[in-house]
């Protein structure tokens, strides 16, 4: 029970948060004269059920398929940040991912056509290294100078912008597709493509990145809790000195943090460029703002794995379900993203929430 209410205690902000932001939107749907009970009900309805009567599931598949980035980009975010580290490189790490697997679904596995799966995977690992590589350039830069990460990794994420256009510059770019004039690449080889599941049933690309996540969140879970290396991250994150005078040593364990957080992310950026995302090409949108919103996914999920899909699966919904309001209800789109953001804030004072339960309990 005492473990129960402090799981309960520790994710009563979170909710407290969602609760007000509702709450909010409803009263603004009020002055426009909609009920926001009928509002809700329709708009989860459709992000979690079915938005399109020709379709079983699309809603859920639609909502599963823009959750899916978030999930991976939240774990990137949430690895840096058990070791003490506030990973604003996540949109980088995800463009250099998915360059990584363009990379290798374009040229490397051209030639392992009769390999079969092996193409996927060649495709991940590429991209996992990429990310890797990237992050631990920031992870290098805190370990040997301590430039603080906030710093290399917003420079960082400016330069892998930069890097992208370049590549798939519509005019002399050396990745761009040559049969075009628009920033995109060539499409991967078929075989490098993953898998979608009931793409007839929902006519979403819901595709093996979404399973992939699950497995990763689910490691992520014993890894920290289980694993000796996942204790020493956590340990680091809590008390680097404390952690140093036990042995441990916080600079190698930044660096590794920030590597894998970096390899996370890589699998992020494969997942939008294998998984069809953009026809399976590289654009220069492809990646969207999901490295930045992973932050708050991170945050409103309590930097926990579980958490996190939860919190993933809520936001999507509400983009998602934000359509509807839209089209049945004639309201602004805008007023999701207040929702959102007033989550966000909110959820980012805590504090202020733990100090008046505390206040409550006599403390």
């Amino acid at each position: 029970m005492n473990k129960f209410k402090k799981t309960l205690y520790n994710i009563l902000p979170s909710l407290l948060a969602v609760f007000i932001a509702l709450l909010a939107g409803a009263i603004i749907m009020m002055t426009r004269g909609v009920n926001p009970l009928e509002a809700y009900f329709a708009m989860f309805k459709s992000a979690l059920y079915q938005s399109s009567p020709k379709f079983p599931f699309n809603g859920l598949a639609k909502t599963l398929v823009f959750a899916t980035p978030l999930m991976f980009s939240a774990i990137a975010v949430m690895i840096a940040f058990k070791a003490g580290l506030f990973n604003i490189g996540v949109q980088g790490q995800l463009v250099a991912g998915g360059l990584g697997a363009v990379l290798a679904g374009t040229f490397v596995t051209t030639y392992l056509d009769s390999f079969g799966i092996l193409n996927i995977l060649i495709c991940l690992f590429v991209a996992a290294l990429f990310g890797f590589l990237w992050a631990s350039l920031a992870g290098f830069l805190k370990s040997k100078y301590n430039i603080h990460e906030v710093i290399s990794t917003i420079m960082l994420n400016y330069i892998m912008t930069n890097l992208q256009r370049y590549l798939i510059n519509p005019v002399n770019g050396p990745l761009k597709d040559p049969t075009t004039n628009n920033n995109i690449t060539e499409k991967v080889f078929e075989a490098s493509r993953l898998p979608l599941f009931f793409y007839d049933q929902t006519k979403q690309n819901l595709n093996l990145g979404f399973i992939i996540i699950i497995v990763i969140i689910v490691l992520s879970y014993f890894f920290f809790e289980k694993t000796r290396l996942g204790y020493e991250i956590k340990a680091v994150g809590f008390n680097p000195t404390s952690s140093e005078n036990a042995g441990i040593n916080p600079k190698l364990v930044a660096f590794i943090a920030m590597g894998l957080a970096g390899a996370i992310a890589g699998l992020g950026g494969a997942e939008r460029v294998l998984g069809g995302a953009a026809e399976y090409r590289y654009t220069d949108f492809i990646m969207g703002d999901y490295g930045f919103t992973g932050l708050a996914i991170a945050l409103l999920g309590k930097n926990n794995p579980i958490g996190i899909f939860f919190a993933a699966i809520f936001y999507a919904s509400l983009e998602i379900g934000g359509q509807t309001l839209q089209r049945q209800f004639n309201i602004d789109k805008e007023i999701v993203f207040i929702i959102q953001a007033l989550i966000i804030i909110l959820v980012a004072a805590e504090n202020l929430f733990k100090y008046i339960l505390n206040k409550r309990k006599g403390k």
